[in-house]
C-alpha cells in the first residue's frame, strides 16, 4: 500500500501480509488501532471476538512509511 491508501477488509492479517509501515485500523464499531508492520514479521491470526458475526469490514489506512537506511543517511548528511 502507498501512504494514505485505504482498504476495507474482513481479515486484517491477510490484508497486511508483506506490508511494512504504520497502519490505522478502524473496527466496524468505530474503535481505532495502530498496527506496525515490519519486514520478516507477521500477524498469524486476528479473529473477531464479538458476540455477533462480523458483518462489516475493517477500514485499514497506511499512515506512515518506514525510513530506509539510504534516506536516513541523506537526512544526517544534510543536518551536518
Amino acid at each position: 500500500m502507498k501512504l494514505n491508501d485505504s482498504i476495507t477488509t474482513y481479515d486484517i492479517a491477510e490484508a497486511l501480509q508483506g506490508e511494512q509501515g504504520k497502519f490505522e485500523v478502524t473496527s466496524p464499531t468505530g474503535e481505532r488501532y495502530f498496527v506496525t508492520c515490519q519486514p520478516g514479521h507477521s500477524i498469524s491470526s486476528i479473529e473477531w471476538a464479538g458476540n455477533e458475526p462480523n458483518l462489516q469490514p475493517f477500514l485499514v489506512r497506511k499512515v506512515a512509511q518506514p525510513v530506509t537506511s539510504s534516506e536516513g543517511r541523506n537526512k544526517r548528511s544534510v543536518a551536518a
